[in-house]
């Protein structure tokens, strides 16, 4: 399933194509940088701190548009 298209498909009613393209990945980053960052700040229970954190890092980079 391709939610870019399906965004643009839903936002070009009201808008051109070029700005129903625009608000799709405006939508989509900032959603992708709302999860990463959800995944920075949930606590882990203490046992798996050790078993995860640094993959949850790693996968919270690696999701976050923002992050170089």
């Amino acid at each position: 399933m391709n939610i870019e298209a399906i965004l643009i498909g839903l936002l070009s009613v009201a808008h051109t194509p070029e700005q129903a393209e625009h608000a799709a990945r405006t939508v989509l980053r900032d959603h992708a940088h709302q999860l990463a960052e959800t995944i920075r700040t949930t606590e882990l229970p203490e046992i798996q701190v050790d078993m995860f954190d640094n993959g949850t890092q790693w996968a919270a980079d690696l999701i976050d548009p923002d992050k170089p």
